[in-house]
């Protein structure tokens, strides 16, 4: 009769989570299972968890999902049905995210994580006077009406954007200097805004 799988052990489980200090990534590693399977595991046996991410270091070497040889996930895609009852799922109301409940009821001003200079107010002020809009045409005349980063030309639904090589905020000095501003397509500009762009494209 075939024994039971490992991680099935309260002792065994308990001494490679908190013993070792494995994650669950490197327990599923050893027993051949996907790590959600190895947390469930560790729930049922009342064993204490860890943070995510609590035993990863901040250069990211142990990092199992980005140094493992194959991702567990790879090709893995929910079927129909699971497809549905998520959906459905998301689509009731969410009472834990109103109000109180919700963790960033009451955080205004500094006590947002998103707040930076307080010139919000500032900014949709300036972006909607005739200063702003003149400003913008020039920057687009100078730069021949088109994106500086892909060199196309305004399109429907790819509009062209006047972008701040220095953000605005923090740098009050320069919101309306047209030397700071230059021409991108909306498509190039998401791209300068986002984590993907790696190298600081478009940005001082």
């Amino acid at each position: 009769m075939e024994s039971s799988p490992k991680h099935f052990d309260k002792d065994w489980l308990y001494e490679q989570y908190i013993v070792n200090n494995l994650s669950t990534y490197q327990i599923g590693k050893l027993v051949g299972r996907d790590n959600k399977s190895i947390y469930n595991q560790l729930k049922k046996f009342e064993i204490p968890t860890r943070k995510r991410g609590d035993n990863l270091s901040k250069d990211g070497t142990d990092n199992y999902m980005k140094n493992c040889e194959e991702n567990p996930f790879k090709g893995r895609k929910h079927s129909d049905e699971t497809k549905q009852v998520l959906s459905d799922k998301g689509k009731g109301p969410k009472p834990w995210l109103r109000g109180i409940n919700n963790g960033m009821y009451g955080r205004k001003g500094k006590l947002n994580p998103n707040y930076k200079d307080g010139s919000s107010a500032e900014r949709q002020r300036l972006y909607a006077s005739s200063e702003w809009k003149e400003l913008v045409r020039q920057v687009f005349k100078r730069d021949d009406y088109i994106c500086q980063k892909c060199k196309e030309a305004h399109k429907y639904g790819n509009p062209l954007h006047s972008h701040h090589l220095k953000s605005w905020a923090n740098n009050p000095d320069e919101r309306t200097d047209i030397d700071n501003l230059v021409t991108l397509c909306k498509k190039c500009h998401d791209f300068v805004h986002s984590k993907k762009n790696i190298n600081k494209d478009f940005i001082k």
